[in-house]
C-alpha cells in the first residue's frame, strides 16, 4: 500500500504542476501539450505537422485547426509550407514559445533528470517496468479482452533484467 500511496502523491503533484503550468503559461493543458510536442519533434529533427499533432493529442482535425489557430494568434507558432509536399503545412514553434517552455519547464526537467540519474541501471529497469505496468493497468487498449488487459509478468519489451 505504501507504493500505491507514493503513486497517489506523485499524481497529485503532477496535477498541481499542470495547474501551475496553465497559470504560468496562460494556456490550457492541450495548448501546452501541443507546444511541448512540437518542440520535442523539432529537437528530434522531425517536421511537426497538424496531422501528427492530431494523432499525438488524440483530437479531431477540426480541434487541431482551432488549436493551431490559437497558437498562431498568440505568437507561439508559425505555419510553414512543407519542404517536400505542398499539400501539407508544417508547424514551427517560435522563439517566444521556446522561451516560455524553457522558463516554465526547464528547472523542473533538470530536477527530474537528477532524480532519474540517482538510480543505477538495475533500479531504473525495475522502475521502468513498474511504471509501464501501471500505465497498462490504467489504460488497457480499448479493444483488449480481460486476459489481454492483465499486467505483463516480465520486463517491458527491450528491457533485460
Amino acid at each position: 500500500m505504501a507504493l500505491l500511496e507514493a503513486v497517489r502523491r506523485h499524481r497529485a503533484a503532477e496535477a498541481e504542476m499542470r495547474r501551475r503550468l496553465r497559470i504560468d503559461m496562460d494556456m490550457g493543458d492541450t495548448d501546452a501539450a501541443a507546444l511541448r510536442w512540437i518542440v520535442a519533434e523539432e529537437r528530434a529533427g522531425r517536421l511537426p505537422t497538424s496531422a501528427g499533432l492530431s494523432r499525438e493529442l488524440g483530437v479531431t482535425t477540426a480541434a487541431t485547426v482551432k488549436l493551431v489557430a490559437r497558437l498562431v494568434a498568440s505568437g507561439d507558432l508559425a505555419r510553414e509550407p512543407h519542404p517536400t509536399d505542398r499539400r501539407i503545412l508544417s508547424l514551427r514553434a517560435l522563439p517566444q514559445a521556446h522561451e516560455r517552455l524553457h522558463r516554465t519547464l526547464g528547472p523542473m526537467h533538470e530536477r527530474l533528470r537528477r532524480v532519474a540519474e540517482s538510480f543505477g541501471p538495475a533500479e531504473q529497469r525495475v522502475l521502468i517496468r513498474f511504471l509501464d505496468l501501471l500505465a497498462d493497468a490504467i489504460a488497457p487498449p480499448l479493444d483488449a479482452t480481460p486476459e489481454q488487459s492483465a499486467p505483463r509478468p516480465g520486463p517491458p519489451p527491450g528491457v533485460t533484467e
